[in-house]
């Protein structure tokens, strides 16, 4: 552990709980986009698939992975030029950058397949877009846990590489009425589901002696979306939050509507910031102020990387990327 005897078994489970309680939000993003780039009302030419959507992820991805990089350079490892480009051409074509990144590869994967996707939601009926979630449930999920938990290779599978078409399905089936919800079974959903992940997490991390096999195997479950669990979670919460009619509350919703219109600068810039303040600074928040340390952490990263995200905005095109 980076902080060492620092952070106690109850901090510990406290954040880890708190990290996977959240693990919804990651599908819940997908399912909004995809109940907003599948509606058939919503055209797409190959101008705006190439000239607007996919290159706005490639100019953030390369441009951004050259930032990381040049951070880690200078900051962290002070290593040479020729040391940085090898890392920065590692980055972008490698993966090898920032974890965060990782949210790039996904958006460009979901851009080239888009003109498929609106193909089929466009033209199946809504009993074939149910089959089509059934199978991917079954292939991008169940056997995938099936696996986990027996620790045996099973030789079914479907030509799909990832759980993510699964989420931008369901947020099409769920906005569209095609799947229908009541609001309290989605809210009852969740709270179980989030519970379970609670429990299980407390599970894994605690000190009375459990199985190390059963502990190994949930703590893949829990690191990945395509664990059946998070996908009654992210029903739920999707379910629930679409079906809420909230009062205008208009400073709150300005407020929202802002950090809205910077969300995408938001999260490219805030693993800087975090790593400025843990890796540059080496700020221990578990040895000033614990709890309270860490939510003003998270608040403090929140505004700069708001306050940069909007200096940004000014400079001309990189508006358009950010």
């Amino acid at each position: 552990m980076t902080y060492g005897n620092a952070v106690t078994t109850g901090n510990r489970i406290m954040l880890i709980s708190v990290r996977n309680s959240m693990m919804w939000a990651v599908p819940c993003f997908v399912m909004a986009s995809g109940a907003l780039l599948l509606d058939k009302k919503r055209t797409l030419t190959p101008k705006k698939l190439f000239g607007k959507y996919l290159f706005r992820m490639l100019i953030a991805l390369i441009a951004f992975s050259a930032l990381f990089s040049l951070f880690d350079c200078i900051l962290i490892n002070h290593s040479s030029p020729s040391a940085f480009v090898k890392d920065m051409l590692s980055d972008i074509f490698l993966g090898t950058g920032w974890e965060h990144m990782w949210y790039i590869y996904l958006m460009i994967a979901i851009y080239l397949m888009l003109p498929i996707y609106k193909i089929i939601s466009a033209n199946a009926e809504p009993k074939d877009l149910k089959y089509l979630l059934a199978v991917y449930c079954v292939g991008l999920s169940i056997i995938p846990f099936i696996e986990t938990i027996s620790g045996k290779k099973l030789p079914f599978y479907i030509c799909v590489y990832t759980i993510y078409p699964l989420y931008l399905f369901l947020g099409y089936a769920l906005h569209t009425g095609i799947i229908k919800l009541p609001k309290n079974a989605s809210a009852l959903m969740f709270l179980i589901s989030t519970g379970i992940a609670v429990m299980l997490t407390a599970y894994c991390l605690s000190p009375e002696p459990n199985s190390e096999a059963t502990v190994s195997k949930i703590k893949q479950l829990l690191n990945v979306y395509n664990f059946p669990l998070y996908i009654v979670t992210s029903i739920g919460a999707y379910g629930f939050m679409r079906r809420t009619r909230n009062k205008e509350f208009p400073v709150l919703d300005s407020i929202a509507a802002e950090l809205d219109s910077c969300s995408f600068g938001i999260y490219l810039i805030h693993m800087a910031v975090l790593k400025f303040i843990y890796a540059v600074l080496k700020f221990n928040p578990f040895n000033n102020g614990g709890t309270i340390a860490v939510i003003g952490v998270c608040i403090v990263t929140l505004a700069v990387s708001y306050v940069i995200t909007k200096l940004l905005k000014f400079v001309p095109y990189v508006k358009t990327i950010i």
